[in-house]
């Protein structure tokens, strides 16, 4: 998840794409185990990791 964290922070690929990349069938499953894991889901990370 820390890949997955470091690719939404500083690619343009889609979360659908990062969770292929790092083993995920679909995006759905990546989402609800990236939020269990980090507490906001992808797109939320995307959006403080770019605010910082």
């Amino acid at each position: 998840m820390t890949l997955a964290a470091d690719m939404l922070a500083d690619t343009t690929a889609t979360v659908a794409a990062v969770a292929r990349r790092i083993g995920y069938a679909d995006a759905f499953g990546f989402s609800a185990a990236f939020k269990r894991v980090n507490g906001v889901s992808p797109s939320q990370h995307r959006k403080l990791a770019r605010a910082r």
